[in-house]
């Protein structure tokens, strides 16, 4: 959990307090068109404040094989892994895993295989949003 993660759900918080007030005075007011427009828009606001922010939906799974050429930390938290599958083409992955990657900088210049699984579910902004890297296997130079 970063900071981000803990502004969103502050915001949602005071959103949802602020719902409920008002909800409350629009029933308390017999104002049926209020009562309706506050949970609309609330639950819309909470849609992209909590669920768009954290939910990761990758269902790629499989493996590559090259070089990798860089690695490096995102700004929220997670490793980027560069690897360069042909002469022309660089791929990149991720990983939430510190050993997995020091693995990957032990092995930028050689040749690798990379395997990565699905990523889906509900994850903190500090952590890669597709598919992780399982498992880097050295395959030559």
């Amino acid at each position: 959990m970063n900071i981000l993660d803990i502004i969103l759900f502050l915001i949602s918080a005071v959103v949802i307090v602020g719902a409920i007030a008002l909800i409350v005075y629009g029933i308390v007011e017999r104002d049926e068109k209020l009562v309706l427009e506050v949970i609309f828009i609330s639950l819309l606001f909470l849609t992209f404040t909590l669920f768009i922010p954290f939910a990761a939906i990758d269902f790629e799974s499989g493996a590559t094989a090259g070089e990798i050429t860089s690695v490096d930390k995102s700004f929220w938290g997670y490793t980027k892994v560069y690897i360069k599958t042909t002469e022309n083409n660089e791929e990149e992955y991720c990983t939430d895993d510190d050993g997995m990657a020091e693995l990957a900088t032990r092995v930028i210049g050689k040749k690798v295989k990379i395997s990565y699984g699905k990523r889906v579910g509900l994850y903190s902004t500090s952590q890669c949003h597709q598919a992780p890297i399982k498992s880097i296997e050295f395959i030559g130079e």
